[in-house]
């Protein structure tokens, strides 16, 4: 378990000393923790791409079409809106939203060698498989292929902050107190 924890927000947004250009500034990390940061890096900033697409392209779907909402559940065949199911399709998207947004924080933070960053981006895969296989399960994904390498895809990722050259940085960074880059100073507070 890491042995520090960020205590507010501020401490646990990440931190761009230079401006905007500090997040492409890897030099200081370990080439396994780099080659993780920037897969993730660049994973987070197109899913959140793709999940502004899908709503587009759903918004889209329902201007031209208006059936789309009889298919999906969220108008009845007679016409009446079924409130439920708008709620829950609008609750699904921000949820997924925010999940993508966290995912880019930890990111970011694992520039800086939170170790609680490396951590957190662990649980939320390793969540995510499970919930996949729940899917799976229940019934209500195919669980096909695809999900097998998604899922496997998914902790190779990960992995790439549990090698040892990478776990040892993410340590060092942490336990012993070595100065961000940036100058925000000690992990320990």
């Amino acid at each position: 378990m890491p042995s520090s924890w960020p205590t507010s927000l501020a401490t646990a947004a990440p931190s761009f000393p230079k401006g905007f250009g500090s997040v492409f500034q890897t030099a200081h990390m370990p080439m396994d923790a780099r080659i993780g940061y920037w897969i993730w890096l660049v994973g987070c900033a197109l899913a959140i791409v793709s999940w502004f697409f899908s709503l587009a392209v759903i918004a889209f779907g329902v201007l031209i079409n208006p059936f789309t909402l009889v298919a999906t559940g969220m108008v009845g065949i007679f016409g009446g809106v079924r409130w439920g199911m708008v709620l829950l399709f609008v609750a699904t998207m921000l949820f997924a939203l925010v999940m993508l947004v966290v995912q880019l924080f930890m990111t970011l933070k694992l520039r800086e060698g939170a170790e609680w960053a490396r951590l957190g981006l662990t649980a939320i895969t390793l969540a995510s498989i499970v919930y996949s296989i729940i899917l799976t399960a229940a019934g209500l994904e195919s669980g096909g292929a695809g999900s097998v390498v998604v899922n496997i895809l998914s902790l190779l990722m990960v992995a790439f902050f549990w090698l040892p050259k990478a776990n040892e940085w993410f340590l060092r960074s942490t336990d012993e107190g070595t100065p961000r880059p940036g100058g925000r100073g000690p992990a320990r507070h």
